[in-house]
């Protein structure tokens, strides 16, 4: 744990007011309630202060890049996706024999960097037909479920669309050493998965050491 990190929770740094986490949830203190009168706000405020103190947060260090050209990338892919992949839902509402072909699918990441994971989660639950149902932070990993898993082997589909969107999330936010950490890591993680689907007696041997 980095010094900043243990500051913010066990020392002076856990009684500091955070005016936007202490707002935002004043707010849905003020919503549960049902009324706005001053009462109210200010027990909605007191409360908020509270729960940051006690159940402080750990800080995340974003030292990235912020891309407009990538974000805009990554949004309307994500709209892509939402479009087609409720025309699939619905297509299978339809139909007369229902068959979700589901199941549970591992992911290993290229990033390193609890922001990113988070917002690939994220994207991809906002996807009809894909949900995110474990996280992994050593080593990154998430699991999914998904649905129509059907054709040529589809477990690689759905783990190459998780890449992609990972790329995405990395070129748009991420800063150029992560961007070049994750390539090397991502074509690392392709290759080690493309030798596993050799036949034993294509893959290549290991050397002895003679030494």
């Amino acid at each position: 744990m980095s010094d900043e990190t243990h500051d913010a929770r066990h020392g002076w740094g856990r009684f500091r007011f955070r005016p936007l986490s202490i707002a935002m949830m004043a707010v849905v203190w003020v919503i549960l309630w049902g009324s706005i009168t001053p009462m109210i706000v200010v027990g909605g405020v007191l409360c908020a202060y509270l729960i940051t103190v006690v159940f402080p947060l750990p800080p995340i260090n974003w030292g990235g890049r912020f891309r407009p050209l990538w974000f805009i990338s990554l949004a309307a892919h994500l709209l892509k996706d939402l479009v087609v992949s409720s025309v699939r839902i619905l297509q299978l509402a339809f139909e007369r024999k229902v068959n979700l072909n589901a199941g549970i699918i591992r992911v290993d990441l290229a990033s390193d960097h609890d922001l990113y994971q988070v917002q690939v989660a994220q994207v991809i639950s906002l996807v009809p037909g894909t949900v995110v149902v474990e996280v992994v932070r050593h080593p990154r990993r998430l699991y999914l479920h998904a649905i129509d898993l059907v054709g040529d082997d589809p477990v690689a589909r759905i783990q190459a669309m998780v890449h992609r969107i990972e790329s995405r999330v990395v070129h748009a936010f991420g800063s150029r050493d992560e961007i070049v950490a994750f390539e090397a890591e991502l074509a690392r993680l392709t290759e080690a998965e493309r030798l596993k689907k050799l036949p034993v007696d294509e893959a290549p041997e290991l050397e002895d050491d003679e030494s």
